[in-house]
């Protein structure tokens, strides 16, 4: 299958994973439906979409690109759930968010935040958007929700992921991707990064 095919079966893959229109997808995405929707109809192949729109699918819906809903990523393929915010690179927060990440962190070093991406913590109440405070310093106990790195030591390729710590694994717990695979923490495949300590939601 062409590329280009793979992403409207994903794009339309998406809209009904979370029971939505193209539309609907498009502008709870901040994005002009027909930025969508005539990419979708479109079949000359002349028409593409940017990978910042299909950047802000996946950042609304949570679900990595070209990942199809229901399947489960290897280790070390693909984007990372979570990610460090980064102001020069990221989408500016608002300023009041800014203003309490720098009241929780105070004079604590190794207190950083973290984009959350996806909806592997929403039974948690974690959801995509979301900014989580993390404290590198602190050891994990059972029930924290935690940053990891899963590292596929066949490639070297790592991502990382949010979960709750259940010793010895991390664990999802999402009504919307439903269960996956324990990952045990082996601190050379599964290493823990850092300890949630705080969850800010920018949106109202």
């Amino acid at each position: 299958m062409s590329e280009q095919h793979d992403t409207k079966e994903w794009i339309r893959a998406v809209a009904r994973y979370m029971n939505l229109s193209l539309s609907d997808l498009a502008l709870n995405s901040k994005l002009a439906a027909s930025t969508v929707t005539r990419y979708i109809n479109d079949r000359s192949g002349k028409l593409t979409i940017t990978d910042r729109s299909l950047d802000a699918i996946s950042a609304y819906t949570g679900i990595p690109k070209n990942v199809f809903p229901g399947q489960r990523r290897l280790p070390g393929f693909g984007q990372s759930e979570a990610v460090p915010y980064d102001a020069n690179q990221d989408e500016r927060l608002p300023d009041w968010v800014i203003a309490a990440i720098d009241a929780h962190r105070g004079n604590r070093n190794g207190v950083e935040p973290w984009l959350m991406k996806s909806w592997a913590l929403d039974l948690l109440g974690i959801l995509p958007g979301d900014v989580v405070l993390v404290d590198q310093n602190l050891r994990p106990k059972a029930g924290d929700v935690v940053i990891a790195q899963l590292t596929d030591l066949a490639t070297g390729k790592t991502e990382a992921v949010m979960r709750r710590f259940d010793p010895p694994f991390i664990m999802t717990h999402s009504a919307k991707i439903g269960a996956s695979k324990p990952e045990q923490v082996d601190d050379e495949r599964v290493v823990i990064l850092g300890v949630e300590c705080g969850v800010i939601r920018p949106r109202h």
